[in-house]
């Protein structure tokens, strides 16, 4: 709202997060996500502890959809298409940082 009145020349939050209050504002052609990044925090999954079964069937699978390329149609789904009930699209593109990510999963954190 502060943008979109002119009150503010800008904004900094998650990625995603902004592309979402673009895609869901009056006129989101007036807005732009810049390419400077302050720093880049992968998401991570919280399971309970001492569950290495649990953790191992989780990273194999995620593993799987990621380096098996499903990833890049669910990536699409959600980022790139309208998204049910209201068809917002956040016109947000895969970029290059989550693409390696992608195609070399791990487990490290930050």
């Amino acid at each position: 709202m502060l943008l979109a009145s002119d009150r503010a020349a800008a904004m900094i939050l998650e990625d995603v997060q902004l592309a979402g209050l673009i895609a869901r504002s009056k006129n989101p052609g007036e807005f732009k996500l810049l390419d400077e990044r302050l720093r880049d925090e992968p998401y991570g999954i919280m399971m309970r502890k001492n569950d290495p079964q649990f953790k191992a069937l989780v990273d194999e699978t995620i593993t799987k959809v990621m380096t098996s390329g499903e990833i890049n149609q669910l990536y699409d789904k959600w980022f790139t298409k309208p998204v049910p009930p209201a068809d917002i699209n956040l016109n947000y593109p895969m970029s290059d940082v989550v693409k390696n990510i992608y195609k070399n999963p791990n487990n490290e954190g930050i």
